[in-house]
């Protein structure tokens, strides 16, 4: 499905229920009409991406990725994406608490787009929030 115009879609993939309710408010802080799906682990974001189709809601114009999830980690659910003839264009920030080396390194090696560590302030965490969004909307033009 297309996005519908002066929408900005995300794919949220992430485990934690704080973690997400905290993203999810300060990306609608940042951009008032993001549309946010979210998938609760690595197995659903695998299943979604396998069936090569954005569902019902409109293709992600940006996925958010945690790493350390259940059933299949990030870096797993990231080659998929990756592979996917409908997904491999979508941008892909992880977003995560890992500040590993080896997360990281391997994070780029299968091509994701940004590596951000989430911070454990709440002022640190919107400003991140909000950088994001803003960088990636205004590469709205690579997104679509």
């Amino acid at each position: 499905m297309e996005n519908t115009e002066g929408q900005f879609s995300i794919l949220l993939i992430e485990d934690n229920d704080t973690h997400a309710e905290i993203t999810e408010f300060y990306i609608k802080e940042a951009c008032e009409d993001a549309v946010i799906n979210r998938i609760v682990d690595g197995e659903k974001a695998v299943e979604y991406i396998r069936k090569g189709e954005a569902g019902p809601g409109p293709l992600p114009q940006l996925i958010l990725l945690d790493l350390k999830m259940p059933r299949f980690d990030g870096h797993e659910v990231l080659l998929e994406i990756k592979k996917n003839k409908i997904f491999k264009h979508i941008p892909v920030v992880i977003f995560t608490t890992s500040n590993s080396k080896s997360d990281v390194r391997k994070a780029f090696t299968n091509h994701a787009n940004s590596f951000i560590i989430k911070p454990i302030e709440e002022g640190k965490f919107k400003e991140v929030i909000r950088l994001i969004i803003n960088y990636w909307k205004l590469n709205e033009t690579v997104t679509r």
